[in-house]
């Protein structure tokens, strides 16, 4: 299929296999919209193509029926009969929530039959060329592994790791079909938010789709919006205007720099705004207080951060420096190279680099060897708790205490695309690096480390901690169901009851 032909091009030789008393074309059977219409030309020209924005555009619907008009068109073009498409979501419930009912009601019997055995599926009638769509779940996406498919169709992408994309672009062939086609809809948000939008919207590819084979022209983004899709009724968008404003932001407008579950979501990440500032702004003096946060990695990015204290109020990152792939000797000597002329008063580093070795000696070690006649001071391990190290970044950032230097891409960009881990609310999804990419948490990582390592808390009042631990919840509803799980948590420490002695008790 070296390109498929337009949907109205698909619909005069469909209208034509119908019965005459039901015949009509498969452009107004489907009945785009503008923005849908622009979906298919997308699909047409592209292998990958992902609808993605807002609440209401119609991604859910215009992608089983993508799946509808490539089936046909694979029977009209190239005469392939009984070609197999799939349509995905991450779980049963959720396909059948958001495909499975609607294909009940939306897909006509003349044009084929839904089976919903063990097995479901839509097959077309032999007219259309008697193609299947699987409907499938992708809770264990390698139960796939064997099966061939000549395009699939994923509903809500970003519920998904990249890992499930890499699977599924696996089993894109099928005999005869040249460009099978891989089309996925979705809202911000989700586990999948950073890399969707890192190979769609940014267009940032990792080494395996630039090289030997060039696959950036084979991606292809289009943007849904609310206001796309003509058919919704006014008691949707006078819902839609009751939302709390950063809620409209995601689902009305469709930005992917604000999403559901977005742990950082005071963070702004406009140079010249509030968190992020030309470094030469930070005015930076030789007695002013400085450190580092490194998170060691060979396998995955090595990230580190220089931080300062120019005021009281007022803490800055003003350097950084990620690279794969770097032995411990290579980090202890870029730490000296950068740190020239500074004083560093602490490194912390990541934990585990104590425990690993390569070699005799731990990495700690290592790099320690390297730094000994430098001037520079031993790393020392990083606290490494988590909650207390995110929700510790997130009140800087609120309060206005902590700036970025616009040189320090990657830990803007890393910031908004962590997610709240909805099974342990106050800690943050880990995602790793891509081969070949920066695209991981390491930066961070390395932030989170150098923050809470240098600025030590003392014990604070058992109703302080709760309020804290509450405060960084912005969405009211799981602040409350939440309270519960954190006043359990914090238990009030009570001190044991003084005990007379026999002696002392008159």
């Amino acid at each position: 299929m070296a390109k498929m032909r337009g949907l109205a091009a698909t619909s005069r030789l469909f209208a034509k296999r119908m019965p005459k008393a039901q015949q009509l074309s498969l452009a107004r059977l489907i009945n785009p919209t503008p923005r849908q219409s622009e979906f298919f030309q997308a699909v047409a020209n592209h292998d990958f193509v992902f609808y993605g924005g807002a609440a209401g555009g119609g991604k859910s619907y215009i992608i089983r029926w993508a799946l509808v008009w490539l089936l046909v068109g694979l029977y009209q073009m190239l005469n392939i009969k009984n070609a197999v498409v799939a349509l995905m979501c991450e779980d049963y419930p959720s396909l059948y929530d958001r495909q499975i009912s609607k294909i009940q009601t939306e897909f006509p019997a003349w044009l084929g039959t839904l089976k919903l055995s063990e097995t479901k599926s839509f097959q077309l009638h032999d007219q259309f060329g008697g193609g299947t769509i699987a409907l499938r779940n992708l809770d264990k996406p390698e139960k796939y592994l064997s099966a061939e498919f000549a395009g699939i169709a994923v509903d809500e992408l970003t519920k998904n790791t990249k890992g499930v994309f890499d699977f599924l672009r696996l089993r894109l062939r099928w005999p005869g079909v040249e460009h099978p086609k891989f089309i996925a809809g979705s809202n911000p948000g989700g586990v999948g938010h950073g890399w969707v939008k890192s190979l769609w919207i940014d267009r940032e590819f990792p080494l395996e789709l630039t090289s030997p084979i060039d696959f950036r022209p084979q991606f292809a983004f289009v943007p849904a919006k609310s206001t796309d899709n003509p058919h919704l009724s006014q008691t949707y968008w006078n819902q839609l205007g009751t939302l709390p404003p950063e809620m409209q932001q995601i689902y009305v407008d469709g930005r992917w720099d604000v999403f559901a579950g977005q742990y950082f979501d005071v963070f702004d990440p406009i140079i010249g705004g509030k968190h992020v500032k030309p470094p030469q702004e930070f005015n930076l003096q030789p007695w002013t207080t400085r450190w580092i946060g490194v998170d060691y990695g060979f396998g995955h990015p090595c990230a580190i951060h220089w931080f300062a204290q120019p005021q009281t109020d007022l803490t800055v990152t003003y350097r950084e420096y990620l690279s794969p792939g770097r032995t411990p000797v290579q980090i202890g000597e870029k730490i000296i190279e950068l740190s020239e002329g500074e004083d560093i008063s602490a490194i912390y580093l990541s934990p585990d680099a104590r425990q690993n070795r390569t070699g005799a000696d731990t990495i700690e070690d290592q790099i320690n060897k390297v730094l000994k006649n430098s001037g520079l001071p031993f790393t020392t391990p990083a606290e490494d708790d988590r909650k207390s190290g995110w929700a510790m970044m997130y009140d800087y950032f609120r309060r206005g205490m902590w700036q970025v230097g616009s040189n320090c891409p990657h830990l803007i960009k890393t910031l908004p695309i962590l997610t709240r881990d909805p099974k342990k609310y106050e800690d943050c999804i880990k995602f790793d690096a891509t081969p070949g990419k920066m695209d991981g948490d390491d930066a961070a990582d390395s932030a989170r480390y150098g923050l809470r390592s240098h600025f030590k808390e003392v014990p604070k009042p058992y109703e302080l901690r709760v309020q804290e631990r509450l405060e960084v919840i912005p969405d009211m509803t799981q602040r409350m169901l939440y309270a519960h799980k954190v006043l359990k948590e914090e238990k009030k420490v009570i001190p044991a009851p003084f005990k007379l002695r026999r002696g002392m008790r008159r």
